[in-house]
């Protein structure tokens, strides 16, 4: 354990250092200040809140990530810092290990300290100020949900940054190229969001997106918690859409990161 969390703050020197954490949390603020300027006097709360958070930091989670993990990963390899770092007395195992926790925990800890600053300021850990929710034509009005709702945009966070780690550091490690990998990946990304927004948003394929997953995950699971306190509750979330877009994140983040194991285990760095 002391290795792996020396090779942990080795990473976070490394790969955190001046201005790439100070860039990546000025970018993700700027980005989340409208929504706060213009929902305080806004009650519609997953409307005009979680769907926009999501919108629009899909870029900032993509280039973020990209550059994270490419620079960790792949110049790690280009530029041999791997063979270098293998000299000492440690295993692959504990090189990716301290990697992938390293830069997840604070792309993590970065955008999550984010999401927690735009919930302070719209007051949404305080469950005594009323929030109203428009829903399939209705607004209703339920105190306590509104910090559930944030509370599920950090499960949504979590699972967004995962799969997108994971993602990258199976590209990185497959092409073995920083630049290369970026490119296939920023592709893929928003190649997937253009695609997604071609289709109908009533079928389950749309949800395979960083943008509709994240906020069918929390509508949904904010109808079950309020249909939970409330027998006989009428706002209903669609199970199909939910299950698509929760299974291809976590499910995908799995299949990838394994992946990313096996290639970690297996790549000639010579």
């Amino acid at each position: 354990m002391s290795k792996l969390r020396e090779l942990v703050a080795w990473e976070l020197q490394e790969n955190w250092a001046f201005p790439v954490l100070e860039l990546i949390l000025a970018i993700a603020i700027i980005q989340v200040l409208p929504i706060v300027t213009f929902s305080r006097s806004d009650p519609d709360l997953l409307n005009d809140v979680s769907s926009p958070f999501w919108s629009s930091m899909v870029f900032v989670f993509a280039i973020s990530v990209a550059i994270v993990f490419g620079r960790s990963f792949g110049e790690g390899v280009e530029k041999r810092k791997l063979v270098v770092l293998l000299c000492y007395p440690v295993s692959r195992v504990q090189v990716f290990a301290a990697k992938f926790l390293a830069n997840l925990l604070t792309t993590l800890a970065v955008f999550g300290s984010v999401l927690l600053v735009a919930g302070a300021l719209l007051f949404m850990f305080e469950p005594s100020i009323p929030w109203y929710i428009h829903y399939s034509g209705v607004w209703m009005t339920y105190q306590s949900i509104a910090p559930v709702i944030w509370i599920l945009m950090f499960l949504s966070l979590f699972l967004v940054v995962f799969f997108a780690s994971s993602l990258m550091t199976f590209l990185t490690l497959l092409v073995k190229r920083f630049g290369l990998s970026v490119l296939i990946f920023l592709i893929y990304v928003f190649g997937m969001e253009y695609w997604t927004g071609t289709v109908s948003i009533r079928v389950p394929e749309a949800y395979l997106s960083l943008d509709l997953g994240p906020r069918s995950i929390v509508t949904y699971l904010s109808a079950w918690y309020y249909n939970t306190l409330s027998p006989g509750g009428w706002w209903t979330g669609e199970f199909d859409l939910f299950l698509t877009a929760f299974c291809y994140l976590l499910m995908g983040g799995v299949v990838f990161l394994l992946a990313s194991f096996v290639l970690m285990w297996r790549i000639d760095l010579d």
